[in-house]
């Protein structure tokens, strides 16, 4: 939906689950959650809950807006710390979606990544 200028698709970008963040800190990745909040006045925020059932503060990348969008969404975006990213880009996932099966499966991919390798998001 939004993609700053110095972030280019088609590099390998590792999905993540929540308990993983602290892991990846200044790096960029992809992780699924359900929008519970949204900045009303700038839309500049928004705030996910993880299949893991985390809250992560979510910054919208400078400039851009976030559109309102009900349900699930992957964000990708850079790792602040272990409660926070920056979005660069996001997708809906649509209304039933279950976190858990996706977070299990990013578990799977990072535990056996000779038969999991990362591929460009």
């Amino acid at each position: 939906h939004f993609l700053s200028a110095n972030m280019s698709l088609g590099m390998p970008r590792p999905r993540i689950t929540a308990s993983m963040l602290g892991d990846f800190i200044g790096g960029t990745v992809c992780l699924a959650g359900q929008i519970v909040e949204v900045d009303q006045v700038g839309r500049q925020w928004v705030k996910l809950q993880t299949g893991e059932g985390v809250e992560l503060q979510c910054r919208v990348a400078t400039g851009d807006e976030f559109e309102l969008v009900d349900g699930f969404v992957e964000v990708l975006g850079t790792v602040e710390n272990k409660n926070s990213m920056n979005i660069q880009f996001y997708a809906s996932l649509g209304g039933d979606f279950d976190l858990g099966l996706y977070d299990e499966a990013v578990k799977i991919t990072a535990q056996y990544p000779d038969i999991f390798p990362q591929r460009p998001v």
